[in-house]
């Protein structure tokens, strides 16, 4: 298995060459990108919130209180997961801080090194 990004989508996929050239011909290329490339430690994945990571830790909101406490006990985030996007679109709607902007910023950009040491160290070394 090889991971590709689907080029039309940018969508990356987990399959077999095979898979790729029958169902999206001409339109995939192979990822470079190590499994935990975007898969970011718990504690780095809050500092991405800056200056509104307190807010939403100490929101009262019962909905976002069970987003944080399932995140707490997970090893990691992986950051392209529709549910962590769509958690974070709700975290927007309660903390008004939390724009789209930041959200997208917390998405989108890459983990370096050190925001994911801890679960390369514990599951893929």
């Amino acid at each position: 298995m090889q991971v590709y990004k689907v080029t039309s989508t940018g969508m990356p996929i987990e399959a077999t060459a095979e898979f790729m050239s029958e169902t999206f011909p001409n339109d995939y290329t192979v990822m470079e990108d190590a499994v935990w490339t975007w898969l970011i430690d718990i504690g780095p994945f809050y500092d991405r919130f800056g200056s509104t990571k307190i807010a939403v830790l100490t929101s009262t909101d019962p909905i976002l209180r069970a987003i944080l406490q399932d995140l707490n006990i997970r090893k990691w985030v992986d950051l392209k997961r529709v549910d962590v996007a769509e958690a974070l679109a709700y975290t927007g709607s309660v903390v008004g801080a939390v724009t789209n902007e930041l959200i997208t910023s917390i998405l989108t950009t890459p983990v370096t090194i050190n925001e994911n040491a801890a679960l390369r160290k514990l599951y893929f070394a």
